[in-house]
């Protein structure tokens, strides 16, 4: 069972970040390198323009950033699908969806907090890996409804933004 789950995630690993675009090299304008490459490129300007990493052209720094704020968006989806499964919920399929996302979203936040794990220990490669996992549940959440509900569709964007970053950021890094 061991050597298949870590079969299984070495073959998911390697489909998820071939899924992705790789970053090119960090030069000049970090934002500028890795945002029109993004998900969702107007919510990586905004979010990002500011940070200090960004006007010194620091990508260890700005991979810091990218990470905490994937993290903390994704516990509070994670909290807030929790909050709507406390609720009462009358379809039945409306109800597990949700929570087989709050599940999506308990995993997400767990392989974001082991890619910062393995950001500070400089073990990039990991924290890319890590961080692609992240964005596969949240895509995974996604996936179990036909339209996305409102509330849910902009917290999985930004889970699945900035997780995405934190992967091509730290793939990239030596």
């Amino acid at each position: 069972m061991t050597n298949t789950f870590y079969s299984s995630l070495f073959f998911l690993s390697f489909v998820v970040l071939a899924l992705f675009e790789v970053l090119p090299n960090v030069n000049g304008n970090i934002l500028d390198d890795i945002c029109p490459g993004s998900f969702f490129p107007p919510l990586c300007f905004q979010m990002l323009q500011n940070d200090r990493s960004v006007s010194k052209g620091d990508a260890h720094g700005l991979l810091s950033t990218v990470l905490q704020i994937a993290q903390d968006n994704s516990t509070s989806t994670y909290k807030w699908v929790k909050s709507i499964i406390k609720k009462p919920i009358k379809d039945p399929n409306l109800k597990a969806h949700m929570t087989n996302c709050l599940r999506n979203y308990n995993d997400a936040t767990n392989y974001l907090k082991q890619s910062n794990d393995f950001y500070k220990t400089g073990a990039y490669k990991n924290t890319s890996l890590y961080s692609s996992l992240a964005v596969f549940e949240s895509l995974s959440c996604n996936r179990e409804f036909n339209e996305v509900p409102a509330d849910l569709k902009p917290l999985s964007e930004s889970v699945q933004e900035f997780s995405n970053l934190s992967a091509r950021i730290a793939d990239n890094l030596k």
